[in-house]
């Protein structure tokens, strides 16, 4: 009541202050800029903790289709694909369900199985990706406890900008995009839309074929995807901004069985897969020292599977024909205030409901359930002097279901600390105690569902270092970065088996090193060498199924005299265990290749190479990932 007593009150602020008549170019907001959610106060503060940014020009350099190839090689995450030809992203060993994943600011992570198919959504609109690995904010609210993929889209422009992108490869490969923005006066719009289509992937030339997969082009890995998005904002004046976006996606696409036959093979595809998403936002710049924001989003779901019993997938082998519908509604207001000159307090609250209906068959009858999840934070910023910085914050958090143990409340604190020894050498500390409730599929499904659980609970702690030095002159720099993280778990929700109950597993830790380093050798050339080790206890190795303890990513990126951009980049594995104590997933690097050529104005040529050396692995047991893949296309930029 009295974060909405406050809110009433800025607001009728914001209505009595007076407004300048036009837009001066230069106090333009770029638009949409603010939906992001971002390490709350000035800002030139610091991160809570470790964070990963791809920005656009990277992007574009990357031999990347989806976020889920943008993501792959970083040394801090694993993304994996399996069953369903779904994604799995797992951020130094928590699974893809306890991390948030924000397009805008919005969540997107939906309620029935809690987790997000990063191979669904394209990079052609995507403007800069972070990730948040260690102890986050408590403005991100619960679900958050593995870690945030924050994805930020494009922006409209002072100018008018059109970018035009169409590449092609083997297997029926095409992707075409467009995207245009333009603003105009005090109106500014960004439009894209995509479609990406294949008739499915090569495995490598050295996998051996098994009784159900003789090589070549992998069975069931078609798929055909469109979709488009689009924002309108209207600025009044440089200390207001209203924007409302929305986007569909469809896609229809197969899914790969097991090539092992004592891995029970299932026969399965997505004749129909949508998602429609929209948001309305306001942001007003009371003062320099104040701004208010609200957003009310809504996100819609759905899907049908088709399962047979044989390879054929004839009418007659039909197994099951199973609907889901998934609607997510909710809204947030926040406030950040400056005070006293050194505090920067954030403060506000969220709320979230998820309806899920789903009917197992045809000839069953929908059931409907639904959570809701709401959150009130407070969190304060204060600098007492340039080189130091603390940050503590408390947020409490509701979770309500249809179950027996009712509403769950928990109170989750954060701190932080960062000093700089010296200039060129910081060090930061901090700590969160973070949660995520049980999803849907938790509580209840048909074959695993259990409406007793308990929310998962953990401790996050992380210290780190980083350091940069170098003679700008000549463009040579060096940049260090290494965080030793260690987590305290709590009442993790797992399953042995797909047909057995989920339950709470006791206590658990997961430590671990991170070291990052980037030199600018030349201003034209640049390395990058990133390294990660889990050290997870005994009671934690549920979590490092497919996971693996050591992570190494290699890249060297050069930008020649003649306009020409090349960029290789190498990834290596450790060998895995998984959920069958006898089978193990082998080591394995890979190697990636990229090249950008600018042809006068407008005009850029590129071609990337995915997997250069053909290898032959599993990223999950029973699903070989792709052979070596090429693609070349052509963009056009005004």
């Amino acid at each position: 009541m009295l974060l909405l007593i406050i809110a009433a009150l800025v607001s009728a602020m914001a209505m009595a202050a007076p407004l300048p008549p036009a837009v001066d170019e230069a106090d333009s907001v770029a638009a949409y800029v603010l939906e992001e959610i971002v390490v709350y106060g000035p800002r030139t503060l610091s991160n809570t903790s470790m964070v990963t940014t791809i920005h656009a020009d990277e992007i574009k350099q990357q031999a990347a289709w989806t976020i889920a190839d943008l993501l792959r090689m970083d040394a801090g995450l694993e993304v994996t694909s399996g069953p369903k030809a779904e994604t799995e992203t797992r951020i130094r060993g928590f699974p893809a369900r306890d991390v948030l994943v924000l397009v805008d600011g919005r969540p997107l992570n939906p309620g029935y199985y809690g987790k997000v198919d990063l191979s669904m959504l394209p990079v052609d609109n995507v403007a800069r990706v972070s990730v948040v690995k260690g102890p986050a904010s408590v403005a991100y609210g619960p679900n958050s406890m593995g870690g945030i993929v924050n994805i930020v889209t494009q922006n409209a422009l002072d100018k008018p900008r059109t970018v035009v992108e169409s590449e092609f490869g083997d297997y029926a490969y095409r992707r075409l995009s467009l995207n245009h923005s333009r603003q105009v006066k005090q109106l500014n719009y960004w439009l894209s839309a995509y479609e990406h289509h294949s008739s499915g992937y090569r495995l490598s030339s050295s996998f051996e074929p098994t009784s159900l997969e003789d090589g070549g082009l992998r069975s069931g890995s078609a798929y055909h995807r469109m979709g488009t998005d689009g924002k309108i904002g209207f600025q009044p004046s440089s200390t207001a901004l209203y924007a409302l976006s929305a986007g569909y996606h469809w896609a229809e696409k197969d899914v790969s069985p097991t090539v092992y036959s004592w891995d029970s093979p299932t026969y399965r595809t997505f004749p129909q897969w949508a998602r429609f998403n929209t948001s309305l936002s306001a942001n007003w710049n009371l003062r320099p020292t104040i701004e208010l924001k609200t957003v009310v989003f809504g996100d819609a779901y759905q899907d049908r599977l088709l399962s047979y019993t044989g390879p054929a997938m004839r009418e007659d082998q039909l197994e099951y024909n199973s609907k889901l519908e998934n609607w997510t509604t909710g809204l947030s207001m926040d406030s950040k205030i400056e005070a006293l000159r050194l505090h920067w307090v954030h403060t506000g609250f969220s709320f979230k409901r998820d309806l899920v209906n789903t009917k197992g068959d045809t000839d069953e009858s929908w059931k409907s359930h639904h959570t809701a999840t709401a959150s009130v934070f407070l969190q304060d910023n204060f600098r007492p002097r340039e080189s130091s910085e603390v940050t503590a914050g408390l947020s409490l958090n509701a979770f309500g279901n249809e179950a027996a143990n009712g509403t769950l409340i928990r109170w989750c604190p954060m701190v932080s600390l960062r000093q700089a020894i010296w200039r060129d050498l910081k060090v930061r500390g901090g700590w969160a105690s973070a949660i995520r409730y049980p999803t849907l599929h938790d509580l209840y499904s048909m074959t695993s569902g259990n409406p007793q659980l308990k929310p998962e609970e953990a401790q996050k702690f992380e210290i780190s270092a980083e350091t940069r030095f170098g003679h700008n002159r000549v463009g040579r720099s060096v940049s260090l970065e290494a965080a030793f993280f260690h987590n305290e778990l709590r009442n993790q929700i797992y399953r042995s088996t797909r047909t057995e109950r989920y339950q709470n597993l006791g206590s658990g830790q997961l430590q671990g090193w991170e070291f990052r380093s980037k030199l600018q050798l030349f201003r034209d050339i640049a390395v990058e060498i990133d390294y990660t080790r889990m050290e997870p206890s005994f009671t934690s190795r549920e979590l490092m199924e497919e996971t693996a303890p050591n992570r190494w990513r290699f890249m060297f990126s050069w930008e020649t005299r003649f306009r020409t951009h090349l960029r290789y980049e190498l990834g290596y594995l450790s060998e895995r265990t998984t959920a069958i104590s006898s089978q193990r997933l082998a080591a394995y690097i890979l190697h990636n290749l990229s090249f950008q050529q600018r042809i006068g104005k407008h005009f850029v040529i590129f071609g990337r190479s995915a997997n250069l050396s053909d290898a032959n692995y599993e990223e999950e047991l029973g699903y070989p990932a792709a052979g070596r893949r090429f693609t070349a296309g052509l963009r056009w930029e005004s």
